[in-house]
């Protein structure tokens, strides 16, 4: 092992972002499902008092963990790869140095592999430097090839990377690797494999979005079921889904198996597929003789951890590091008792789905639908206001993966190695719900719509128009939501009805009007088709079956007549075949038509089953079918607060209008941090006085409305401005 060399004075910053720095990896840097373990030692001299801040720039191919004179400061660093190109992330490791000897470690794994959620290059690496300590990525780095970790026969079809397939017997010498006195001859100088940008990886982007946070290991108490032939199995219970790593202390004879997975390891799928179980990625651990400490990068997700030990190893201790996006839930929810619940669980849900991206499930998929993020966006501004930068990463991995591709299509997928085109879910996310429709509202950033204005017009213009409205693009998939009577086609024809009016908006805003004629002339084709399917109770395409997913977008578009109101409303409590991925129109409808009363009765009945069955998270489907943990269920949080609760904001968090609708919800609070600021409003209601309390710290432009009908205090419409600070009105 090489002497430590000493750090003396803050070196001068490079002009040239990693300039100094080598890609480093061991002699191996192709190899698939490669770990390898680097060091680098150095020591203040005596009396140099350590520098109170050590800004650390990091890349890596696939991910690492940073540990610094044996504390993790790192525990998930590497962010998935975008369309051609990667980051770097920044960390400040200032409050881990100490006088004397350090140490930093940094554990890499490079998958090799492409899957849903990310795309690998063709080589492994890594790159580093600090200017403060003088350090910088090159073969003063020490590296250790981690040979313990087996590539396994198969993986899960999904997910990039492997199943950990671990044979502690080949770990060699490396216990206490994260101490600064540790030395081993395992350890080589690192590879250098040239400098910094290379072919292979690209240029590389500052992480736009937060390093995950984690926690320390919590060791925790288990439940025991003994097995009469295969051993015993302890069972962690989590207090709530959650990602994780696991982390074990045992004792075995060696070359036991030790299984490490979560109960959503075998995750089934949902309406149509039951039967099928998509396999997430799970540890098998083989033991070395006497004492085994294990921590594992690998991510996994679930409500309880389970690990299968056969009867002679000896359980010591066993436990787990929580992970998540650095962020937490600023707004404040309460109203009954059914809507809390509700609420919590899709708090909790949506939390659980952020990432490196939107992910639709942590369980099963971990890829970014833009159905799904349009509804996750939508319900994330309004409960996660510092996640906005992940909305943004999720529209520019789109746009890169449509610059790459060159064919001009809004891809599912779009940060992953399996793009996926989907028309239904590209037009969700151009129209007036959508992703693009939420980032205007909240963030306001009318430059990106300048930018990209041509593209997402000529999105449109790869449909082709008939007498029969628009014609449905196939894509590599046809799929508009699970269960019964679907009605493809009027579905197709009021998405694009949204997605076209939303880009005449577009074309207003930025003053653009090239496009704003053949916009209107669809527009006035599907209006035209989508009146020809009315048949005096319902819209339908279909014969004498309807949808309530298509009559609700139709309603959605604004296209009914006032006289229909009532009739459409009725199909939409009649008729309830949506899933939870399009069941939001179906509320949303009601109460644009006019019956928040029947889209609250509706909500209830068609959530019950989730108010009462133990989990912290919302799944898949209502009944129980698919992942225990889905981003569009998170529309709880936006039918809570807009529909239900009556707060709609505008033009980027500058207009917000408060219309309380007592038919719906009676007694409320709700506080939201927005860009402009803070507003808390409260209802309380009672049978002979209504207390409408708002307290604005905004700079936005505020109004309380009161509508007839939804407060029925009132005989007519009343506008009043809200300035800022605490007001009370008393009806």
């Amino acid at each position: 092992m090489r002497n430590r060399e000493a750090v003396v004075e803050k070196t001068q910053e490079p002009t040239v972002l990693f300039g100094k720095a080598k890609w480093i990896w061991s002699a191996e840097a192709e190899k698939k499902n490669s770990h390898v373990i680097m060091r680098r030692t150095f020591s203040f001299p005596q009396g140099v008092k350590p520098p109170a801040h050590a800004l650390c720039r990091i890349a890596c191919d696939t991910h690492y963990c940073l540990v610094v004179n044996g504390t993790a400061a790192v525990w998930c660093g590497g962010l998935d790869r975008s369309v051609g190109q990667m980051y770097y992330d920044e960390t400040d490791i200032g409050k881990y140095l100490v006088k004397g000897d350090n140490v930093i470690v940094l554990y890499c794994e490079y998958y090799g592999n492409s899957g849903r959620d990310l795309e690998c290059s063709a080589r492994a690496g890594l790159l580093f430097e600090c200017n403060e300590l003088d350090i910088h990525s090159d073969n003063n780095f020490t590296v250790y090839d981690n040979n313990a970790y087996r590539t396994p026969p198969v993986t899960n079809c999904r997910y990039a990377g492997w199943d950990v397939n671990y044979d502690a017997s080949l770990e060699g010498q490396i216990q206490s690797f994260w101490e600064p006195t540790f030395s081993s001859s395992q350890f080589k100088p690192a590879t250098e494999y040239g400098d910094y940008p290379d072919s292979e990886h690209g240029t590389l982007q500052l992480r736009p979005v937060p390093l995950e946070t984690f926690t320390d290991i919590n060791v925790c108490k288990y439940k025991k079921i003994a097995g009469k032939f295969d051993g015993d199995k302890y069972i962690i219970a989590l207090p709530h889904e959650m990602r994780l790593t696991p982390y074990m202390e045992i004792t075995g004879n060696g070359q036991e198996r030790v299984i490490i997975t979560t109960d959503r390891t075998e995750c089934p799928g949902t309406f149509g597929e039951e039967n099928s179980l998509i396999h997430a990625h799970s540890v098998t651990y083989t033991t070395k003789p006497t004492l085994n400490v294990f921590e594992c990068m690998l991510p996994m997700t679930g409500s309880t951890l389970e690990f299968s030990v056969p009867s002679t190893v000896k359980v010591l201790k066993l436990g787990y590091r929580e992970i998540g996006y650095d962020t937490k839930p600023t707004c404040e929810f309460d109203a009954d008792d059914t809507l809390n619940k509700l609420f919590d669980k899709a708090l909790h849900t949506l939390y659980c789905c952020m990432g490196g991206t939107i992910m639709d499930s942590p369980e099963r998929e971990r890829n970014v639908w833009l159905g799904d993020s349009s509804i996750a966006a939508r319900a994330m501004y309004l409960a996660y206001a510092d996640a906005a930068p992940l909305v943004k990463k999720t529209i520019d991995d789109l746009f890169a993966r449509t610059a790459e591709r060159g064919d001009g299509i809004l891809y599912s997928g779009a940060s992953g190695g399996m793009p996926y085109d989907i028309p239904s879910h590209g037009l969700l996310a151009l129209g007036e719900y959508g992703l693009f429709a939420q980032y205007l509202k909240y963030v306001g950033d009318i430059a990106l719509f300048r930018r990209e204005y041509d593209t997402l017009c000529n999105y449109l213009f790869q449909w082709e128009m008939t007498e029969t409205g628009v014609e449905p693009r196939v894509g590599a998939q046809s799929w508009y939501d699970n269960l019964y009577n679907v009605d493809g086609l009027l579905i197709e024809n009021a998405l694009y009805y949204s997605a076209c009016k939303f880009m005449r908006r577009i074309g207003k805003l930025i003053g653009n009007y090239d496009n704003d004629e053949i916009l209107g002339d669809r527009m006035d084709n599907i209006a035209e088709f989508i009146e020809s399917r009315w048949d005096g109770l319902g819209y339908t395409a279909l014969g004498e079956s309807y949808d309530d997913r298509a009559n609700a977008l139709i309603a959605l578009t604004g296209l009914i007549p006032q006289e229909r109101h009532a009739q459409i409303a009725r199909l939409l409590v009649a008729n309830c075949c949506a899933s939870p991925y399009l069941e939001w129109a179906a509320v949303e409808a009601l109460c644009v038509l006019g019956r928040s009363d029947l889209a609250r009765k509706r909500f209830d009945a068609r959530h019950a089953l989730a108010v009462t069955d133990g989990s912290s998270t919302l799944g898949e489907d209502f009944n129980g079918y698919g992942t225990g943990c889905n981003a569009y269920r998170s529309a709880v949080i936006f039918e809570a607060i807009e529909l239900f609760g009556g707060i709609k904001v505008q033009n980027g968090g500058t207009e917000i209008a408060i219309t309380p609708d007592f038919r719906a919800i009676k007694d409320m609070r709700v506080l939201l941090k927005l860009a402009t600021g803070e507003i808390d409003v409260r209802y309380k209601y009672s049978d002979s006085r209504i207390d409408i309390i708002i307290d604005n710290r905004t700079s936005a432009k505020v109004e309380l409305v009161l509508v007839p009908g939804n407060v029925d205090r009132t005989a007519e419409r009343v506008v009043t401005a809200i300035n800022r600070g605490k007001k009370k009105f008393s009806i």
